[in-house]
């Protein structure tokens, strides 16, 4: 039995031995640009946000997805900026300038720069997102080698429960001349993104599934983990969290 989360026509066009079913939609360059743009927080202004809460004496972590340009043009303005991001291809556009800053795991961190060596860790909400419930649980406690004693973590998730009642139905993209459908499915406490493509004789499916949580629950793992926080923003599709270490 296939256990894919394909849903709907992404499931009849999986069904085809004519279409490629890749079960990780980042090795797809096009499929890789149309989820990082619906992964994008348009109800906030990212280069202001992290500006304002970012300081330039401090040492900080991008810990996951984030905008090559965002992170050239921070780079550019001082601010001390590394990123852990194991697909090469969401890094193409980051300038040579600052590659010497960009790490493909988190052990390789430690290894070179030494525990304690962050200030501040950015975790974007599509890496807060990949983990189940267990797994971020874990996720919190390990990343705390990283962080000086004291050190924070500065979260964005999007709004579970807005998400959940305006999930995307089956929509269309053009992009490097192709056409791409998405659509989304709530499945419990997870989102499910389904994408196809059509290009010539080119035909893919992928998905994604992303893990949906509410700032109580995070704030319930930070304090397991040995974390106190406080909300600096709250929105009606995102919500930005800080977590102070403690000890």
């Amino acid at each position: 039995m296939d256990e894919r989360p394909l849903f709907g026509p992404f499931s009849r066009k999986g069904s085809y031995s004519r279409v490629e079913v890749l079960d990780n939609l980042f090795a797809d360059d096009r499929f890789v640009a149309l989820y990082q743009e619906t992964a994008a927080l348009p109800e906030i202004d990212e280069l202001m946000l992290y500006r304002r809460y970012l300081r330039k004496e401090d040492r900080v972590l991008l810990y996951g997805t984030f905008s090559p340009d965002l992170f050239n043009t921070l780079c550019q303005e001082g601010y001390d900026l590394y990123l852990v991001e194991p697909e090469l291809n969401r890094i193409t556009g980051i300038s040579s300038r600052y590659m010497d800053r960009v790490y493909g795991l988190s052990n390789e961190l430690v290894d070179v720069m030494g525990s304690g060596a962050f200030d501040k860790i950015v975790l974007p909400g599509t890496t807060i997102a990949r983990y189940s419930r267990g797994e971020l649980l874990l996720f919190f406690r390990n990343v705390r080698q990283l962080l000086t004693p004291a050190g924070q973590l500065l979260v964005n998730i999007h709004n579970a429960t807005y998400l959940k009642t305006h999930v995307q139905p089956i929509a269309s993209r053009r992009i490097q001349d192709c056409t791409l459908f998405y659509g989304q499915k709530v499945d419990r406490n997870r989102l499910i993104f389904n994408l196809y493509l059509k290009s010539g004789n080119d035909e893919k499916v992928s998905y994604a599934i992303e893990h949906l949580y509410e700032p109580d629950t995070l704030f319930e793992f930070a304090k397991l983990s040995r974390y106190t926080g406080r909300t600096l923003y709250a929105g009606k599709t995102v919500s930005i969290l800080e977590l102070d270490k403690i000890g």
